[in-house]
């Protein structure tokens, strides 16, 4: 893999410009915009609190992960060590808002079910996020920038929603992970860039190998996932594109990365691979 390209600078802008494309090319069908309604029957309530307590444990997981690299990975960085801080603190919140709302709406603390899945994402992500700073940059890639196009998705296609939940990811949620992606996209930039051209194949070479561990990490819970937010947000029939879409993300994120086309990128592995 050679460096050819001359970066725009990553922005959210930049972001939706490139998932806009991909919906085009792959998901037509998708709208810009869908009318929402409220949680209406019992089986949309307890499908929406599942889907919500598998996010507070998303970010859940993002804040363990987060405490331990500040002195496992960021030990001599403490630029590293401010942000990560950051991060930490804005998914806590996030959590915690979510294990707020699921009790409002469901009457019980889901504390408990939070921390199983929780405990989930450690069992098939193993020691890879805290290993080394390879793999938690592929941690941080894999859940905080390859889950965007995914994201943009829901916005369009949900049916269903929580006006509470929504207004909260309006406010708090949406400008925070914009956040920490462009701070994991600065951090890596800020070691790539000034790295050799024999130093920077050998990163492209050890991010490549992280993060295809992460994918396959990933996969199974990936499409777990998706089959309850579908469900939960009331669009199961209308996902059609979402795996080709996440894979295509996936190479524009790395390929920007490595400064490099899409093309030059090696065979990756598909979200829709069976591990």
């Amino acid at each position: 893999m050679t460096a050819t390209l001359t970066r725009p600078i990553w922005t959210t802008e930049y972001e939706l410009e490139i998932v806009d494309k991909l919906i085009s090319q792959y998901a037509p069908h998708v709208p810009v915009k869908q009318e929402t309604r409220p949680i209406e029957t019992q089986e949309e309530l307890d499908n929406f609190c599942r889907f919500r307590i598998r996010g507070a444990a998303h970010d859940l997981f993002i804040v363990q992960v987060c405490a331990k690299a500040i002195n496992q990975i960021a030990t001599n960085d403490p630029e590293l060590q401010l942000f990560l801080s950051r991060q930490l603190g804005d998914d806590g919140a996030h959590a915690q808002h979510t294990r707020l709302r699921v009790e409002a709406l469901s009457g019980h603390d889901p504390i408990d079910e939070i921390q199983q899945q929780v405990k989930k994402h450690w069992e098939f992500m193993g020691d890879l996020p805290i290993r080394d700073w390879f793999g938690f940059l592929a941690f941080e890639l894999h859940y905080e920038l390859h889950i965007v196009a995914s994201l943009i998705l829901n916005k369009r296609l949900t049916k269903i929603n929580d006006p509470n939940s929504a207004s909260f990811a309006v406010e708090k949620i949406i400008p925070d992970e914009a956040f920490h992606r462009l701070g994991v996209v600065r951090e890596w930039q800020c070691k790539y860039d000034k790295a050799s051209p024999q130093q920077k194949a050998e990163f492209a070479v050890k991010l490549i190998e992280a993060d295809e561990e992460g994918q396959r990490c990933r996969n199974s819970y990936l499409k777990s996932h998706w089959e309850i937010t579908h469900r939960a947000l009331g669009y199961e029939h209308e996902a059609e594109g979402i795996e080709v879409i996440y894979d295509a993300w996936r190479r524009e994120v790395l390929a920007y990365l490595l400064d490099i086309s899409v093309s030059q990128l090696p065979k990756l592995v598909s979200v829709s691979e069976v591990n």
